[in-house]
């Protein structure tokens, strides 16, 4: 089977399906759309949102449909937790990751001004507040790593390692959290971005 990864490095959503074909040890090519100015990406998938994937011929767009694409032909290592009711609770926390906290994110990225900064630091202590309780005693939402830590991890990478914003050291049980997916990932520091490899 023939895989491509249409992807940025730096793509948070990009970041989440790379945690995800590493846990599941699918090999995989990358296409890097930067290279050509997502040309590729447009030649073969009529559009420019990454990531995107060739699989087998078949093109499937958004990391929440890859995921789910991933996990139904290779269900070993599951990204999901056992039962019905934490598995819908892991996709609810999934997207609330990919919808909410991607806002903060790019509020964070873009404060040109003092009052700017100071508004999306003040989101980000709601969030923030949020994961500690969530993250209060746990290694990991559930018993294992799934797509929920992934998708939450990935947006706390990149306000990390590309807007320079570190989480406040008052946030121990986020921080503790992220220096475990920074171990479990392999990663040297939180400086350094998810690359292809098996967990």
């Amino acid at each position: 089977m023939a895989v491509k990864l249409f992807q940025s490095q730096t793509s948070m959503f990009c970041e989440k399906i790379r945690i995800v074909f590493a846990l599941k040890n699918v090999p995989y090519e990358i296409v890097d759309v930067r290279k050509d100015d997502r040309k590729s990406l447009i030649e073969y998938t009529g559009q420019r949102k990454v990531p995107s994937m060739n699989y087998d011929g078949e093109c499937v767009i958004d990391s929440t449909v890859i995921a789910a694409r991933l996990e139904k032909d290779h269900p070993e290592n599951s990204i999901y937790p056992d039962g019905a009711a934490n598995k819908g609770l892991c996709l609810a926390l999934e997207d609330w990751s990919d919808e909410v906290l991607i806002h903060a994110n790019h509020a964070m990225r873009r404060a040109e001004t003092p009052e700017a900064r100071k508004k999306a630091e003040e989101e980000w202590d709601v969030y923030f507040n949020t994961l500690d309780q969530i993250y209060s005693g746990k290694k990991f939402i559930f018993d294992r790593m799934t797509i929920a830590d992934a998708a939450i991890f990935s947006q706390l990478h990149y306000l990390y390692a590309t807007v320079k914003y570190e989480i406040p050291v008052k946030y121990k049980n986020v921080n503790a959290f992220m220096e475990n997916m920074r171990q479990t990932l392999k990663l040297k520091s939180l400086a350094d971005s998810f690359e292809a490899q098996s967990l």
